[in-house]
């Protein structure tokens, strides 16, 4: 305490021992700041903190400090606090020229890549060719296969498949140009081999045909496309056991070969084999039900065998189908 203070209340506890004076506010702060000058009353100050409602510093809560933090307080570090911490900016500014960092892709509509289109497969123009002769629409595959002929014409499929639309239409000389072109391009490929024997028969061109054909055989003995192939050509040259024993193989092994099965039983009929030609022609009739070959060759054999009325509905039969455009 302040010496003024210390003789006033010793003044007062002379008058009354057990009454303490109470300063007003003002004056107890007014000492305050005397006492802090003079260095003394440290305590006494803590008590009118209290008293006030207020923390004094020293029990005040500290920030607590990493101790590698306070490690470097107390041995003195250099290190110097960084100030808080600049937020980055959001806009990238783009590199300085020749700094050798790649530079952003320009933007560009969606619709344009910067490229020229790409060429649309030849697999999809062939499909789409074929899917359109499944249709009927032989003109327009007919088009698109001379189209892909104009831009590729080293594509052996497509001289193929347009030979055998046109040997379906009649125009075999063109198939054959067609045949010829694809062989230059693989001369052993089978299915063109068989293409271009068969069309030689329809030209009754039988020495070439039969050479072609046995060509083909030598690369693949066993394929059915062949066997087909030369039994036709042995009808057309009149050799009709030798045809039924090819087309008969066929027939065993695809029963479902509708064509084998025409020829087959014309052979037998040829043949003089009658009843059997009848049961392998009626075989034709049903896998065949647009075509008026079979129906009337099947006619024809239950007229032979004095079968008047099922004769008169197969003549009736084929006739109808002729009406509707089949063979």
């Amino acid at each position: 305490m302040s010496r003024k203070r210390k003789k006033r209340r010793k003044a007062q506890q002379k008058k009354d021992p057990g009454q303490v004076e109470l300063l007003p506010d003002q004056e107890v702060a007014e000492e305050g700041s005397a006492e802090a000058e003079d260095g003394e009353g440290v305590e006494d100050a803590a008590e009118r903190a209290a008293a006030k409602g207020a923390v004094p510093e020293d029990d005040a809560p500290k920030k607590q400090t990493r101790p590698d933090e306070e490690a470097g307080l107390e041995k003195g570090s250099r290190k110097k606090r960084r100030g808080p911490k600049k937020k980055a900016s959001r806009e990238r500014k783009p590199p300085a020229e020749g700094s050798g960092a790649p530079a952003a892709p320009p933007a560009r509509a969606p619709d344009d890549d910067g490229f020229a289109p790409a060429p649309r497969p030849a697999g999809n123009e062939l499909g789409l060719a074929r899917d359109l002769v499944e249709s009927g629409r032989i003109g327009e595959a007919m088009t698109l296969y001379e189209a892909i002929l104009a831009k590729r014409p080293e594509s052996l499929k497509a001289h193929n498949n347009l030979g055998v639309l046109l040997d379906g239409l009649g125009e075999r000389t063109l198939a054959l140009e067609h045949f010829e072109a694809a062989l230059q391009i693989d001369p052993q490929n089978v299915e063109v081999l068989s293409n271009y024997g068969s069309t030689l028969t329809e030209l009754a061109r039988y020495d070439e045909a039969d050479e072609v054909l046995r060509r083909a055989q030598r690369s693949v003995p066993d394929d059915l496309r062949i066997r087909l192939a030369l039994g036709i050509l042995a009808f057309r040259r009149g050799l009709y056991e030798l045809a039924e024993t090819e087309l008969h193989s066929v027939c065993d092994r695809e029963p479902e070969h509708g064509l084998a099965f025409y020829y087959r039983g014309e052979a037998l009929n040829r043949a003089g084999r009658y009843d059997e030609a009848a049961e392998v022609m009626l075989r034709a009739c049903e896998l065949l039900p647009n075509d008026s070959r079979p129906v009337y060759t099947l006619g024809h054999l239950y007229d032979r065998a004095n079968r008047g009325a099922e004769a008169a509905d197969m003549y009736r039969r084929a006739r109808d189908l002729q009406k509707d455009g089949s063979p």
